[in-house]
């Protein structure tokens, strides 16, 4: 009889040993690949970290991608810089093993919930369906994004949050509850905010599972009153509580989507769109058209255009309406979850907030509900006609051979930067960011013309799709300027002028070209360009003929940079101190214009920065690298 209780778990463990192996082998090729888009601005800052604690403990807390900081996933990030390689590679293996951890979690969650309903076969099914999800191929963009470590930690502890509740209730429904076991759900939550903010859905998706699948019932079927009860007040109290915010903010929310092409109800029209493709990418993935740009899906204006709106809205309508219809079956109810799971979890990245429109990474932790839906129907088939568990298990076995067969190759494009490119292009031939990055590999190989054509490209779409967010000419024209320099063939002054020929109250709208530009003046990397009628032609639009409060501050700091690195301190100087017009208390123009000051031998004013960077000092106002800049003025 001992035998008999050890080996179907010997054989669960073995199987998910199996499927781990699997998913490795699929994905470490991936590891070699390159860093992407918010990789570097995000994580870039850590090139400079020491081995200092309090500098550590800086990066930790002092990060500005979320509201809190997502001091969780900064820590991971520290740490793997601190005690790693601090190699691309690193960063993707620990995403990988992140990946297999996670994918471990989800077979324990699937697990248990269909041992909740007494399903056979529950130990394999829970490894075959965790291993369906672990294999999607919309899964591979965000593995193999170094960045979107942060939603793999939040979606590890949610599911962790999950796992720990369903063990105290295990101890309910038997009759001897162990109420300790709620104090790591609680620390799982709190993990799983502090590694991105949307980690506090997990608090809804409990209370769902709750009344959708364990329907509030003991071992013996009986209702838990009290806990339906109170599971009932927490439901109904959070959605008073969001319908009566929304009705407050509504307007501020609205307006919070100013910077964008699109408006709040747009947003709203163009996710009910939007959440049918990931739906359809995940059940029936089209490897071609799967990465990380979307930016050229088209906005819906209205409930009628296009038109595919109006049968988005009410196809999700459709779905919300079932719930309450099949409520009375408690099969058919268990079996809702899986939807209710995938909206629920969307329900922050995919709403009000004025996001972009379209990320694959956002279905990391809500298509573990899309995995849910055919779970409930193996537990519902296989609980009232157990010999199909088995056929129905190897069918699983089927997707899971088509979904490496997907998954394999694409990682294969991910391991190499230029296939990637190539990839998203020949995907999105309409994707302004596509186009600009197959621009600047076109000109790396010498193409100037070709690349040219491909930004030109890239400029046309950003004014077609409002997803893509309207590109000034001026950013098109600077984008020029690099790609005309990384192939050597530089613009010409008619050419280069060009930037502040449209819109010249606000020349250029973007920093993120001039830091590429920045840094090839740093490397002297195109000898043949007129820097310094190129200078002269910026100083014109920012300096003299420019209202400084159409600019950002971002901006003005960029254009000090870039003077700076031509050695025109007056010019970096004059950029620094209409930056400090906009942001007197600023610690990083302080230090900026203490630098241009001191490189301009004005001592006077280099010693009243001194004396105020000093005074936020003592105020404990300057972050260890800022304190670390400012001592090298004070030795001299």
């Amino acid at each position: 009889m001992r035998a008999q209780a050890v080996w179907p778990g010997l054989a669960q463990g073995l199987l998910l040993v199996a499927v781990l192996g699997l998913v490795y082998w699929i994905y470490a090729p991936g590891a070699a690949g390159p860093l992407l888009l918010d990789d570097r601005s995000s994580l870039g800052k850590l090139e400079n970290l020491g081995g200092s604690s309090a500098q550590a403990l800086d990066y930790v807390l002092g990060n500005n991608s979320g509201p809190l900081g997502r001091p969780v996933s900064m820590a991971s990030f520290v740490l793997e810089k601190l005690y790693g390689d601090g190699s691309v590679a690193t960063a993707k293996t620990v995403n990988i093993a992140l990946h297999l951890i996670t994918g471990a979690v989800v077979a324990w969650l699937f697990t248990l919930l269909l041992q909740a309903v007494r399903a056979p076969l529950a130990g394999a099914a829970g490894v075959l369906f965790a291993a369906v999800w672990m294999l999607a191929p919309m899964h591979v963009s965000t593995v193999l994004y170094v960045v979107q470590r942060m939603a793999m930690l939040a979606t590890l502890f949610s599911l962790l949050a999950l796992v720990g509740y369903l063990y105290w209730r295990r101890s309910v429904s038997a009759g001897r509850p162990q109420h300790w076991r709620l104090l790591p759900v609680v620390a799982a939550i709190a993990l799983a905010v502090f590694s991105k903010e949307n980690g506090i859905l997990v608090i809804p998706l409990i209370l769902l599972t709750e009344v959708i699948w364990l329907q509030c019932c003991d071992d013996n079927g009986s209702v838990l009153k009290g806990l339906r009860k109170w599971a009932g007040l927490a439901i109904t109290a959070g959605l008073v509580a969001t319908l009566l915010l929304l009705l407050v903010y509504w307007g501020a929310l609205d307006a919070r989507h100013h910077f964008r092409e699109f408006n709040l109800a747009e947003r709203l029209f163009t996710q009910s769109r939007v959440l049918w493709d990931y739906v359809s990418q995940f059940y029936l993935p089209d490897p071609r058209h799967l990465g990380i740009y979307h930016d050229d899906f088209a906005v819906s204006q209205s409930l009628l255009q296009p038109g595919a709106t109006l049968y988005a809205v009410l196809g999700w309508a459709l779905v919300l309406a079932l719930l309450p219809l099949l409520w009375r079956w408690p099969w058919w109810r268990r079996v809702m979850l899986g939807p209710v799971f995938f909206l629920a979890a969307h329900a922050m990245e995919s709403t009000v907030w004025p996001l972009e429109l379209y990320f694959e990474h956002r279905n990391y932790l809500p298509s573990v509900g899309l995995v849910l839906l055919p779970l409930s129907g193996f537990a519902l088939l296989a609980s009232r006609w157990p010999q199909v568990a088995r056929p129905l298990l190897a069918w699983c076995g089927v997707a899971i051979v088509v979904l490496t067969v997907q998954t394999s190759p694409l990682v294969t494009i991910w391991s190499s930067g230029p296939l990637l490119t190539m990839h998203h292009v020949n995907g999105h031939p309409e994707s302004a960011r596509a186009n600009r990055d197959y621009a600047t590999l076109l000109a790396r190989a010498g193409a100037a013309d070709a690349a040219l054509r491909y930004s030109e490209a890239a400029y046309h779409s950003a004014q077609k799709y409002a997803a893509a967010n309207d590109e000034h000419h001026g950013d098109f024209v600077l984008r020029n300027i690099a790609l005309a320099c990384m192939a050597r063939a530089p613009l010409a002054p008619a050419e280069y002028t060009e930037l502040g020929s449209q819109n010249p109250d606000r020349p250029l709208g973007q920093v993120f070209t001039m830091s590429t530009v920045i840094k090839l003046r740093q490397q002297d990397a195109c000898p043949g360009f007129d820097w310094d009628g190129f200078m002269e032609h910026l100083a014109g639009l920012y300096l003299q003929r420019f209202d400084t409060r159409l600019a950002s501050t971002h901006m003005f700091a960029a254009l000090a940079m870039l003077a700076n690195a031509h050695g025109h301190w007056e010019y970096a100087h004059a950029y620094t101190q209409r930056y400090l017009e906009r942001a007197p208390g600023s610690v990083r123009a302080m230090l900026m214009q203490l630098h241009f000051a001191t490189a301009l031998g004005r001592s006077e004013e280099a010693q009243g920065y001194i004396d105020r960077l000093q005074e936020l000092q003592r105020a404990g106002k300057l972050s260890t690298d800022q304190q670390s800049t400012l001592s090298l003025y004070l030795e001299n």
